[in-house]
């Protein structure tokens, strides 16, 4: 498989599946990932030249070449337009922030200089209560760059401030994935699950940190104090 290889198949409904390689990687066994945009499915046989009006299904796929073994089949080959490439960047953006940065052309001070302008705009509306719109900043911050977990805990602080504490939940685990030391995203996480009435899952988090934590160690005695208090009230766990 090459760059631009369109790769067709006829499918048992009758429909032609119609793939785009846009970049190909070589594993360290040899085999080949394939780095791919998926199109509709089209009711007759393309040709290469309408390839490019189709309407697109998924941006990107990463598929082992094998995948392409048996009925499929190349079509031609066409250019990569840099539209193309859109969802093959974000998945870069996700799992190879380097890498990301070397095939869009950018360069990380400035990346991070631009992540950390929305982070301190987030801060600034925070102190101010303006809480959705921190939330704002946060995101815009952490999609700039996504190792950003002080921006993800910061957003998660903003969620706890309005409520919504499942998707505060969401974003401190997130947070744990890139940095899995991170105490407050640690604390926090038990004190969502808390809120949310997940008590056995609580629990576990303000045990291991009663013992554990270097910095919070006395909030997660407290907490873990507090849901066993509620467990002694004869209120119902729903972890």
């Amino acid at each position: 498989m090459q760059v631009g290889d369109v790769l067709v198949k006829r499918e048992d409904s009758g429909e032609w599946a119609v793939v785009k390689v846009l970049v190909v990687d070589v594993w360290p066994d040899g085999g080949e990932l394939l780095h791919c945009l998926m199109y509709r499915s089209t009711s007759e046989r393309p040709t290469p030249d309408v390839v490019a009006g189709l309407e697109v299904l998924a941006y990107h796929a990463p598929l082992r070449a094998t995948a392409f073994r048996g009925a499929w089949e190349v079509l031609g080959t066409c250019a990569v337009a840099p539209a193309d490439l859109v969802g093959f960047h974000e998945y870069l953006k996700r799992v190879d922030f380097r890498r990301y940065l070397a095939e869009t052309g950018q360069n990380l001070e400035t990346v991070v200089a631009r992540a950390n302008s929305h982070f301190a705009a987030g801060g600034a509306l925070n102190d101010q209560q303006r809480h959705r719109e921190a939330i704002e900043e946060y995101t815009r911050a952490a999609d700039l760059f996504p190792l950003f977990y002080e921006a993800i805990d910061n957003r998660g602080f903003s969620y706890m401030n309005i409520g919504d504490y499942r998707s505060a939940l969401d974003d401190f685990e997130h947070s744990l994935q890139i940095h899995p030391d991170g105490e407050a995203a640690y604390f926090s996480s038990g004190e969502c699950l808390l809120r949310l009435g997940k008590l056995d899952e609580a629990e576990a988090i303000f045990e291991a940190g009663a013992v554990d934590s270097t910095q919070y160690r006395e909030l997660h005695q407290k907490f873990l104090g507090l849901v066993r208090d509620l467990r002694g009230d004869g209120l119902p766990s729903t972890g």
